[in-house]
Parts: structure tokens; sequence; C-alpha cells
């Protein structure tokens, strides 16, 4: 069964026959109403603006093409602290590399000791398929976005309540089961 095709909230398709060898230059700015999608979709309170410079160019490798982008984008998310919004300004510079799907190596589990490359943080990222001989920028453009936001957003002056922070401990070193047999205990 034909996976039926993600609806970008941002899209931007480029056919791939159209790029030629000096590549293709756009500037993508969301309307108010991509805004409000792509807040819904980040789960977030609101994207007030997005913005983004991006080169689609073929790559040195055969039947690949790489994506060389900087995005700007001013947000609103929730501090995980105090529950008030937080207002954020992203700026990021990305790089993508699409590829043939039949030329990407499917990520497989290691069956030796050895961390498979797709474990580590800082191996090289395997490119994105081409998707039915199209590359859609936009979505490549909300998808760092996504990754740019930050994780744990927190106004500057906002401070846990006293009931929630630690209380200051004695030099000995306490182990998880005294603390344990202290809640045991109760409150007292």
């Amino acid at each position: 069964m034909p996976k039926a095709p993600v609806q970008s909230e941002f899209s931007h398709v480029v056919e791939v026959v159209q790029i030629g060898p000096a590549g293709v230059n756009a500037r993508l700015k969301a309307s108010p109403a991509e805004c409000a999608a792509l807040a819904q979709r980040l789960r977030i309170p609101a994207v007030f603006s997005l913005e983004a410079e991006v080169r689609l160019e073929p790559a040195p490798e055969n039947g690949q093409f790489r994506l060389i982008g900087t995005l700007v984008a001013d947000v609103e998310q929730t501090c995980v602290v105090s529950l008030e919004p937080v207002k954020e300004h992203v700026e990021t510079r990305f790089e993508r590399i699409y590829a043939p799907p039949e030329t990407i190596e499917p990520l497989q589990a290691s069956v030796d000791d050895e961390e498979p490359d797709w474990l580590d943080p800082d191996a090289v990222d395997p490119p994105d398929p081409i998707e039915d001989g199209r590359i859609d920028m936009g979505e490549a453009v909300a998808e760092e976005l996504a990754l740019s936001l930050d994780p744990y957003p927190r106004k500057p002056d906002a401070d846990f309540p006293a009931g929630y922070r630690p209380e200051p401990e004695d030099e000995a070193v306490v182990s998880p089961f005294a603390a344990l047999a202290k809640l045991k205990k109760g409150p007292g």
C-alpha cells in the first residue's frame, strides 16, 4: 500500500528536474496562517514569524542535492517553571543532503558490541530521501525550526516555589535508601 504524502504546513516544493547546475535560490516567508499551523504542529503557543534563505544545488555525489539555509523566527513557548509565555528569537544555519531513496542505506541495529553510527550524535546524518522526484524546502525549514527550539524555555526571573526547592544536605553523602526511608516515615 503506497504511503500517503504528508501535508506540510509550510510547503515549498521543488522538482529535482528543474534544478540546474547553478542551483535554486529561494526566500521563504511563512504567512500568518502557516505560522498558526506550525505553532499547532510544534505544540507551542505561537510562531510570530518565520523566514528562511535557502539554496538547493546539485551535490558532488551523483543524484544527490544539498540544501543550505538560514532561518530566522520569533516564537512563543511556555516557561517550564512558571507556565508563563516566553518569547524566543531563533536564528540558525543548516545543511541537508537529499538522495534518491534507493541509494540510502537503511538504518540497522548493530549485532556486535559496537554502537551503530545512527546512535552517535556526532555521526554524519544520512541523506533525506527525494520523494517522488521532489524536495520540500519549506518542510526542511519547519523541521530545522523544531530542532532549534529551546527544549526547556524559562523566563529569566522564573523561580521554583519554596516548597519545591531541595533542602540543604549535610556534608555526609545521603544514600538513596535513606531518602526513601525519610519519605516512608512521612512528614515531620
